[in-house]
């Protein structure tokens, strides 16, 4: 366990991780062939990607 703070963990998302989102991953999103929400816990959409992979590997 890296015991960090609540703090210290919201300051580096903060510094960081927010915005090298908004920088990189936002603006290319309209290009997407596809998004899963809820950050790839979504069991739909993972089914419906494994079916498409499976499909062109067997055909």
């Amino acid at each position: 366990m890296r015991k960090r703070t609540f703090d210290s963990v919201k300051k580096q998302y903060l510094a960081a991780v927010k915005p090298m989102h908004q920088q990189f991953v936002e603006p290319t999103k309209n290009r997407a062939d596809i998004i899963i929400p809820n950050g790839g816990l979504n069991k739909i959409a993972n089914d419906l990607i494994i079916k498409k992979i499976k499909y062109h590997l067997f055909e």
